[in-house]
């Protein structure tokens, strides 16, 4: 049985520091850790982020040399309309990142609520739900033929994403509120930050962390394990619930767009694994001649450290403060959409028990 003993024993050594980070602060500096703040570079603040890089790298390091006795893993090609997408989506972060420098107040809004991205992130979280809902559809047929019991696994799987997604796209848009006039009901007023109908601004600064490190987990961390386990594991039809490197590399700006919540250590680690499991791949695709693949993972580190870097550096130029983390959750849209496509597209036609299709040239399985 694998078991990651260096990834699990780092990632708990990370809960402990974050521990003692949080009563450190409210010692030293009487602040509460998890809140929204000012980014600061400042001897204290380097400390904390070289901890951060520590963590990290001990926890990437660690996990491939727990899964270094399955083999180095190996790298697709990817497709024209792979790269494409990635470029595309690389292309936009560093767009945003230059409309912030020389323009903040359109850079804010753009983001404010009822206004072109916040939709466009509803939007594409709810084509993921229906994706996912095609699958479930699709699987609840063939489950009830002689698909056998990944089928039925695979329904579940299916529609608890696709109902999952579906809330989120709803609170994105505080359940259409604004759009068909609702009032706030009594009982959320008092408790909600914003006053809108929604359950994720009651306590805005933890849903906001769940909702990204949950994303981090899914749509960077999991394609990066999966790289290197797939070869040790069978999962059936289950495996096209896997995200692939292009939902990674995709969505992997989504690391770089953080400002009000950047002191906090998960914020920090998840943007440094990000761009430490990106040159990995990139050094995995160098080792096998896959140049544009490389040059585009490089890329996109370096981008995520620069844009990161500015958010930091500038921050008291932004509007609102939270501003970077309206673009963050696009990125991330951007991402469940992609990843609900190739889940649908994998397991789309109608395969024997146990087989799955999987779409041409991927950029990695």
């Amino acid at each position: 049985m694998f078991l990651p003993r260096r990834f699990l024993s780092v990632s708990l050594l990370s809960v402990l520091v974050m521990v003692c980070l949080v009563g450190i602060e409210r010692s030293l500096f009487g602040v509460r850790y998890f809140s929204e703040r000012m980014p600061r570079v400042e001897p204290y603040n380097l400390w904390h982020a070289w901890v951060a890089l520590s963590l990290s790298l001990a926890a990437i390091q660690g996990f491939t040399r727990d899964a270094s006795w399955l083999g180095t893993p190996m790298l697709r090609v990817a497709s024209h309309r792979e790269l494409s997408i990635c470029i595309a989506t690389l292309a936009f972060a560093a767009a945003a990142a230059l409309l912030f420098s020389v323009d903040a107040v359109t850079f804010s809004a753009l983001a404010r609520e009822d206004n072109i991205f916040e939709w466009l992130s509803a939007l594409l979280i709810f084509a993921a739900s229906g994706f996912f809902a095609l699958v479930a559809t699709g699987q609840l047929r063939e489950a009830r033929g002689e698909a056998g019991r990944n089928a039925w696994l695979a329904t579940g799987v299916a529609a608890s994403f696709s109902l999952v997604l579906f809330v989120v796209g709803m609170e994105e848009i505080s359940w259409m509120q604004r759009v068909f006039s609702l009032s706030t009901p009594d009982a959320l007023l008092g408790l909600n930050k914003q006053q809108e109908l929604n359950l994720h601004n009651i306590s805005t600064g933890f849903s906001e962390l769940l909702y990204y490190t949950g994303s981090f987990a899914l749509l960077t961390l999991a394609p990066f394990i999966w790289l290197y386990l797939r070869k040790g594991f069978a999962l059936g039809r289950l495996e096209a619930f896997v995200p692939s490197v292009l939902v990674l590399a995709a969505s992997a700006p989504m690391a770089a767009f953080n400002s009000d919540n950047w002191s906090m250590l998960p914020t920090q680690m998840m943007v440094m694994m990000t761009v430490i499991i990106l040159l990995v791949i990139a050094d995995l695709a160098l080792r096998g001649g896959l140049w544009r693949e490389f040059i585009l993972l490089t890329a996109t580190a370096a981008l995520i450290v620069a844009i990161q870097e500015l958010f930091v550096l500038q921050a008291h130029d932004l509007v609102r403060i939270w501003d970077p983390t309206e673009y963050k959750e696009l990125f991330i849209a951007v991402g469940l959409a992609i990843y609900g496509y190739e889940t649908w597209s994998r397991l789309r036609s109608s395969a024997p028990a146990g087989e799955v299709r999987i779409g041409r040239r991927p950029m990695a399985g």
